[in-house]
């Protein structure tokens, strides 16, 4: 009997000693397994505060921006451009063909002429031609 308690008593021995490698092992993962939580849950609470900071100061500059506006419209045709430079934007960009452009180009320089024209009796000192001539060369 000798030789067989010898033997269960190696064996579990054995035992006992993969348990202990077993529950090293088991709580090592553990902490490895904490830390990723923590650290990933620390990435997820950062990312949220900066979405919400972002929206925050969106939301801040765009009403700053309304309010802004709106003290801009004082001087309007500062920021607006010229109906000779929107006509010949759009006709740059294809919005209008070449007799299109050449219908809103002449409606546009004539409600310009007669705004700005000093005398009653019509003469100018260009011609509708030359004025799209100059504004096709831009």
């Amino acid at each position: 009997m000798g030789r067989l308690s010898s033997v269960l008593l190696k064996g579990l021995g054995a035992l006992v000693l993969v348990i202990v490698v077993l529950s090293v092992v088991g709580t090592i993962v553990g902490i490895a397994l904490s830390v990723i939580a923590a650290v990933l849950s620390l990435v997820l609470t950062l990312a949220v505060l900066s979405v919400l900071a972002l929206a925050a100061v969106g939301l801040l500059s765009l009403f700053g921006s309304d309010s802004s506006a709106g003290n801009s419209s004082d001087t309007p045709t500062e920021n607006r451009p010229d109906p000779e430079e929107r006509v010949r934007s759009r006709y740059v960009d294809g919005n209008l063909d070449d007799e299109a452009f050449e219908r809103e180009l002449e409606r546009v320089l004539d409600t310009e002429d007669r705004s700005t024209r000093p005398d009653v009796d019509g003469s100018r000192t260009r011609g509708p031609a030359s004025e799209r001539d100059r504004l096709r060369d831009r």
